[in-house]
Formats: structure tokens, C-alpha cells, sequence
């Protein structure tokens, strides 16, 4: 059995964060009470005009279930480092560091806090989709391995657009040559 579905990370910026009411926290609230996703860890941090920083961290896991991503996560990267050997010491590592205090500490939320405007704000979450957990675990039954995955976002479709439309201008030039 498949131990989390898929997880994502998203990062939101905010230009005006007086217009945050706590709908986007109340949704993604709502999607967790159906069991859509779950809240591995969500950042939310706000930069007043003078660079005073205000922070809140929130996780929906267990002491258990953080343990369990600490070593599943620490494994697969001493896998890629070390194999074998490198998963052990990867997993051990990995629930070690998750069994303490969840989430950043004021030093790194600082350093995330430095690239955000003053007077902006910024959400980052760490979501894991409990819709696709099923999915996943009869991908992986059948040796299914993960080519892409991504966004189609309105930037990435007007970036295609130039790209197109300057395809077409160089096959224009070179036709008329």
C-alpha cells in the first residue's frame, strides 16, 4: 500500500496583503475535510512596508505521519546519493530530523522573508493528494514510472503563443529568402 499520494509545493506572492481575508486558508480547509489533500506544511508570511515580518506555520500531519515522510523523503534522497547504504542512513536521518519541531525556524523564515517585497506577502504550501493516492499505487503496481508533470498555467500558454508566433516569423523570413 502506497504510504502518501503525490505531493506538491506551490508559492503564492501577494503585492497587497490587505486583500488576504482567509478565503484561500478556508478553502484549502475545505478540501482537506474531504479528504482531497492534506496539509504537509503551509508558510504563510507577510512583509510590512517598514520589512517587519509576521509569520504562521500550520501541518495537518501526526507526530507519526511526520516521522514516516521524514524517513520516506531521507531515504529516497540517500538513494540518489549513496544508494543502498545511502537510503538507510538517508531514512534514519530523515525521521530524526522530522520527530523534532515541525516546520522553519525564525532564521529561515528570515531568509525565505529577504526576497519578498516590503509590503507584500507570500503563501508557500507543501500539499499531499489524498484523490490521487489510489491512482498512484495502481500506477506503481503495474511499473508505471512518472515521464512529466506539471501546470498548464495562462503565463505558460501566452509564452507558448510568443514562441509560436516567432516560429512563424523565422519560417516567414526563411521562406521569403
Amino acid at each position: 500500500m502506497v504510504e502518501f499520494g503525490p505531493v506538491q509545493m506551490v508559492a503564492i506572492g501577494f503585492p497587497d496583503p490587505h486583500k488576504l481575508k482567509g478565503d484561500l486558508l478556508k478553502e484549502l480547509l475545505a478540501l482537506s475535510e474531504k479528504k482531497y489533500i492534506r496539509l504537509i506544511g503551509l508558510l504563510g508570511v507577510v512583509k510590512d512596508a517598514n520589512g517587519l515580518i509576521e509569520s504562521v506555520q500550520i501541518t495537518e500531519l501526526s507526530d507519526a505521519d511526520r516521522k514516516r515522510l521524514g524517513a520516506a523523503v531521507g531515504a529516497l534522497i540517500g538513494l540518489g546519493a549513496a544508494r543502498g547504504k545511502g537510503a538507510v542512513a538517508g531514512a534514519k536521518a530523515g525521521a530524526a530530523a522530522m520527530s523534532k519541531e515541525f516546520g522553519l525556524n525564525h532564521k529561515q523564515i528570515r531568509e525565505i522573508a529577504r526576497d519578498i517585497p516590503n509590503g507584500s506577502a507570500a503563501g508557500f504550501l507543501l500539499i499531499e493528494h489524498l484523490w490521487a493516492k489510489n491512482l498512484k499505487e495502481i500506477a506503481l503496481a503495474q511499473d508505471g514510472i512518472m515521464l512529466a508533470n506539471g501546470f498548464i498555467t495562462p503565463d505558460s500558454l501566452m509564452a507558448l503563443g510568443s514562441e509560436l508566433a516567432e516560429g512563424v516569423k523565422a519560417a516567414e523570413k526563411l521562406s521569403q529568402a
